[in-house]
């Protein structure tokens, strides 16, 4: 199990919800077909985090990393997905192009587009919808978050994965995290080690990546987790695990 280093009891917690009507979060363990994680990565958390705030690119990992995070996961919403046939074009090195003689227009070779063009499948959350709980150890960070998230203020738009899902961040409030959260009845994704099966509670799991770190290509995952969680409405058991209450909602932290 990898999970925050943080204990996180008695911190102040920045929550709010991040909604849109499409959501793609790729598996990395698909190819053609792209489907889609069901609840926002932890690591997508950070990089919407990262995008509100303005922060470059592969310049955050260590802000979001178990020594100086913790991240809670709550769906709000049935977590229901559509699958959409699309045609895509090739985008790596090379195919990209200046058309000559006009500034600021990008173009992709004819024979390329015909060439390289695909039809794919691709899986995405509709209508998706989650309540983000973060804990920063980084205490100017935390504030320039909570000042920018409290006045509607984002860098770059913020979006759920794939760029064209474009996201609405709202219902922004600032506590402090409370010990002696309910694990009978969890809200958040919990570590599959401590999820109890109930009758009749639609229980799934997932395995996503969960934290990263800057490399000589950019950046590397350096740590995994396995969770199990249920639609939005729904809660879940959870014995023994370091549950927390914020809001009135109880949660655990990753």
């Amino acid at each position: 199990m990898v999970t925050t280093e943080l204990d996180v009891a008695g911190r102040a917690c920045l929550s709010f919800t991040v909604s849109g009507p499409w959501a793609h979060f790729r598996r990395i363990d698909t190819t053609t077909e792209k489907l889609t994680y069901r609840v926002i990565p932890r690591t997508t958390v950070a990089g919407l985090v990262a995008a509100v705030l303005g922060e470059p690119r592969d310049s955050y990992y260590e802000t979001f990393s178990r020594s100086n995070s913790a991240i809670a996961i709550s769906p709000e919403c049935t977590l229901e997905t559509q699958s959409i046939p699309q045609l895509t074009l090739p985008a790596a090195d090379g195919h990209i192009k200046t058309a000559k003689g006009l500034s600021g227009k990008s173009v992709i070779d004819p024979a390329e587009i015909a060439k390289e063009r695909k039809r794919r499948t691709f899986e995405y959350v509709v209508d998706a919808a989650y309540r983000i709980d973060v804990i920063l150890e980084d205490g100017e960070t935390f504030d320039r978050l909570r000042e920018f998230l409290e006045t509607g203020r984002s860098t770059y738009g913020p979006f759920l994965g794939k760029t064209e899902c474009l996201a609405t961040i709202s219902d922004v409030s600032h506590t402090i995290v409370e010990e002696d959260g309910d694990d009978e009845a969890v809200s958040s994704t919990v570590p599959e080690e401590y999820v109890v099966p109930e009758p009749g509670t639609p229980l799934r799991m997932e395995r996503s990546p969960a934290y990263m770190a800057a490399d000589e290509t950019g950046r590397k995952t350096t740590g995994f987790v396995s969770y199990g969680y249920t639609p939005g409405g729904e809660s879940l058991r959870a014995p023994g695990a370091p549950v927390m209450t914020v809001e009135d909602r109880s949660v655990c932290f990753l």
